[in-house]
């Protein structure tokens, strides 16, 4: 079973983004290039947490000068470039994983760090690096991270990507120590990439999606065997991409696979551009009876997709961001998809996001719709370069059985960044709760980049 924000994973509140144990979700927010003691792009995480309001102004703000974080904030360390979570202790509180891309460790630059910070009754106080195994300059370590039940040892894995590299964590976490790690071998040059974690066999075991430029990998256990030993590449699909997802879109039980080419220009596929240059994401269904448990082919969703609102701009960035989750309560997910270098109006790089409903048969156009800060009842207004969809979050954040969607603008007024929150419902997305929260709300200066990851 996936290990994933819509999912338990242990007793007590049995969620995988809950770090205070009070039963309602949380969101970890990266602004991995903020200015720390005067070190530029040393970077911070602030996790602002869920209520019956859903989420709030409340918050937790860590930086790895941070009693009881590890390390020390340094020049382009990047402290919350990735973010991934879940109860990896199995006490009941969800524990977060924040990547460092850029870190220099054992005097290393860019080697790059994964921190886990322990959820608890006053959360993410302390924490614990993880061993990074074989250091080298510019290995990124922390590129990406994925949890899941890789191993079918009933309890969350870590998968973290690097440069060139691709590393698993199957064992016993404790406060003071972590399992060493495993490197996974690829059948290419090189095993790293995006990643997701998703159980697309149906198997109650988790495969890893690792996407690639020009293609995906799905990695998974060898069928009769236990430990990471055996996690291996089973599948090859065509096509990579610079963004990936997974998720129950058809409500079959089985998680399904988005991967976004935001961008040909920048991260050209070997492949023909069916956006001609605005960006397309490709969707896969699970499936028991194929190996790797993805269809080779897939569905491809670009803004000239009938039904689709909106047309094909050049580097409209469409699939920059994308998030999975049920915002209507029928049991069958949406997917968000960030488009945030979209033109409204006169501004130029203002951004939306799309939403495409989730059925019995997969995503379908019907009813899809578009919200920015130009739609009434979402705060604000689209100005140039606020990048509005550059990171967004589906979960369900007021515990009513609908996601919810956290959405981010970094640049939003010069470069401070907002949050904005807007509430699922039976008939969608509802703009009329709608609230966005900035520098004031969250006690951060301004120029920090509120936004520019997200916990997915």
């Amino acid at each position: 079973m996936a290990v994933s924000a819509d999912q338990a994973v242990a007793a007590g509140s049995k969620l995988a983004d809950d770090f205070n144990g009070d039963g309602y979700r949380d969101l970890a927010v990266g602004m991995p290039g903020k200015t720390i003691s005067g070190k530029k792009g040393a970077g911070a995480v602030l996790v602002t947490f869920g209520s019956a309001r859903g989420l709030t102004g409340k918050h937790v703000y860590i930086t790895q000068d941070s009693s009881g974080i590890p390390g020390t904030a340094g020049y382009q360390d990047f402290f919350g470039s990735s973010l991934a979570s879940g109860d990896l202790d199995g006490d009941g509180y969800a524990d977060l994983l924040v990547g460092g891309e850029g870190d220099t460790t054992a005097g290393t630059s860019l080697n790059g760090s994964v921190t886990v910070l322990w959820g608890g009754s006053s959360p993410l106080r302390s924490g614990l690096a993880l061993p990074s195994g074989p250091s080298y300059p510019s290995r990124t370590f922390g590129a990406d991270i994925a949890v899941g039940d890789f191993t079918g040892n009933s309890a969350p894995d870590i998968a973290v990507s690097g440069g060139t590299s691709l590393r698993l964590y199957s064992g016993t976490f404790t406060r003071t120590k972590a399992p060493a790690g495993h490197e996974v071998t690829g059948p290419d040059s090189t095993s790293s990439g995006h990643l997701a974690a998703g159980d697309f066999t149906g198997d109650g075991k988790d495969e890893l999606a690792v996407v690639q430029q020009k293609t995906a990998l799905v990695y998974g256990q060898d069928p009769g065997t236990t430990g990471p030993d055996s996690f291996a590449a089973q599948a090859r699909l065509t096509g990579g991409g610079n963004r990936v997802v997974a998720g129950d879109l058809n409500g079959d039980g089985r998680d399904d696979l988005a991967i976004a080419l935001s961008n040909s220009r920048l991260y050209p596929n070997g492949l023909a551009d069916p956006s001609h240059g605005a960006g397309y994401v490709t969707v896969r269904y699970g499936d028991p009876d194929i190996t790797g448990g993805l269809a080779p082919t897939g569905h491809v969703y670009h803004q000239n997709t009938g039904g689709i609102p909106g047309s094909n701009e050049k580097e409209d960035e469409f699939g920059a961001a994308m998030s999975i989750g049920d915002i209507n309560g029928d049991h069958r997910a949406e997917l968000a998809i960030g488009i945030p270098y979209e033109t409204l109006g006169r501004a130029e790089r203002g951004g939306d996001v799309l939403v495409l409903r989730g059925g019995a048969r997969g995503l379908t156009t019907t009813g899809a719709a578009r919200y920015s800060q130009d739609i009434p009842g979402v705060p604000g207004s689209a100005e140039n370069n606020d990048v509005f969809g550059s990171q967004v979050r589906l979960a369900d954040y007021n515990r009513d059985g609908k996601a919810d969607l956290a959405v981010s603008a970094p640049y939003e007024d010069r470069g401070n960044g907002a949050l904005w929150q807007l509430r699922g419902s039976g008939s969608g997305l509802s703009t009329s709760s709608a609230s966005v929260f900035g520098p004031r709300e969250y006690g951060v200066s301004s120029g920090s980049g509120i936004g520019e990851t997200l916990l997915g």
